[in-house]
């Protein structure tokens, strides 16, 4: 039976927590309003240099010095910002005139238009461009969206686009960005914003701590936690991490792999270039194994894990990782790449020996990773006894599968 006392306590933190949803709601809604707001004075510009200014101003105070914005009232060919980090080029755009539906025609132009010249730019190599972003203050159709990405993915270049809810809420959070266009606002909402954001951002739920990672990590979350908390032997536990998460990206291609699946590419090879693409096929998985071993490097290591004593760097470690992942995966790239091309009748069995050539070092590399990950999840155990003792496997010893070599070689005899 509840006291008198406790059921008014109750009521008291019941009426409490309403009202303090209450108070968050109408902060939040203001916040929405003043985004709002913010949204659709940035579609109303109409002057290309200040829309020019303002995507300059928001991605300087994004990116800093890695941004590098091109002077607009010069020939540009098409490049109006580079993000050298991301490899990323910038084209902006806004109309002369108030926006409606009958421009998809002039927006379809304009952006195929300035894409194609990144392309050219890229080609010629004047600058590297593996991203493109589309900057403009009118919202992208999905009939132009989908004709711009699919140009952009056949040239191998990333395409995005931001459009006036990105500016928007960019100008909303970064005070110095917002001064810097106070025709944007109006003087009662400017003055209002700040406490509106503080109030609102004091009312969010707070942010759940992150967990104790003793193991290597299985998410990119765990990841950071471990960087964040660098507990003993956390370079090794973020090595075996990068590697598990690697490996799991690319099941499904080890599926595809292990049952000789590989999408068609289109390609078909006449006698003549069949016999020359199968005469050289051992190359390319040589230096497959050529570039993975050099991430076996003592030097590359102790850059990487540090020298014993000193702390690693973990943007060496991924990357050492990654690059081990990424050999596994050019091995399945390899075959799938054999399988998927169409070769005359009488050599298709020398392609599917091959190609089969890839199962043994490929298992290797998930041996490898799997021992690797088993061997260094014990290893905070290990550290937390007196006295310890560690010793850790790292080798990697690629092996041929001498039974797809022989049949191979058998084949191309037989062919010749």
């Amino acid at each position: 039976m509840r006291s008198s006392a406790s059921v008014a306590a109750q009521r008291h933190s019941r009426s409490r927590s309403r009202v303090l949803s209450d108070r968050y709601l109408l902060e939040v809604a203001a916040e929405y309003d003043v985004r709002m707001n913010l949204q659709a004075q940035i579609e109303l510009i109409t002057v290309p240099q200040d829309f020019t200014r303002l995507c300059n101003s928001v991605l300087l105070a994004e990116h800093g010095d890695d941004f590098l914005p091109i002077d607009d009232d010069r020939a540009d060919r098409g490049n109006d910002g580079y993000l050298k980090s991301e490899k990323r080029m910038f084209a902006a755009h806004c109309f002369k005139r108030v926006q409606n539906k009958s421009l998809d025609g002039e927006i379809l132009e304009k952006m195929i238009g300035d894409l194609d010249k990144a392309i050219r730019l890229n080609g010629i190599g004047d600058w590297k461009v593996e991203s493109w972003t589309f900057l403009c203050n009118y919202p992208i159709p999905e009939s132009i969206a989908v004709k711009v990405v699919a140009r952009g993915a056949a040239a191998g270049i990333e395409v995005g686009w931001r459009g006036p809810a990105y500016f928007a809420e960019v100008l909303q959070r970064v005070r110095s960005v917002r001064e810097m266009f106070p025709n944007l606002l109006g003087n009662d909402i400017l003055s209002r914003l700040d406490e509106i954001y503080s109030m609102v951002s004091a009312m969010r739920p707070p942010e759940v701590e992150a967990p104790i990672v003793s193991r290597s990590p299985r998410t990119p979350e765990e990841q950071e936690a471990l960087i964040a908390q660098a507990p003993p032997g956390w370079e090794y536990l973020l090595f075996a991490g990068a590697l598990y998460q690697g490996k799991a990206r690319l099941e499904s291609k080890w599926r595809d792999f292990r049952a000789g699946y590989a999408r068609r590419s289109g390609v078909a090879l006449d006698e003549a270039a069949a016999i020359a693409k199968l005469n050289s096929i051992w190359d390319d998985s040589i230096g497959i194994a050529d570039r993975l071993m050099l991430y076996f490097d003592r030097n590359v290591h102790v850059e990487a894990f540090g020298e014993p004593g000193a702390p690693g760097n973990p943007d060496a470690i991924v990357h050492v990782a990654e690059r081990i992942v990424a050999g596994y995966e050019d091995l399945l790239d390899w075959a799938a790449e054999i399988r998927s091309t169409i070769y005359p009748e009488k050599m298709r069995r020398a392609a599917g020996a091959a190609a089969l050539a890839a199962d043994r070092p490929a298992r290797d590399i998930r041996d490898f990773i799997d021992r690797v990950v088993e061997e260094i999840d014990r290893l905070p155990e290990i550290l937390a006894q007196p006295n310890p003792k560690v010793e850790l496997s790292l080798d990697l010893e690629l092996t041929v599968d001498s039974a797809a070599v022989k049949e191979f070689n058998r084949e191309l005899r037989r062919i010749r």
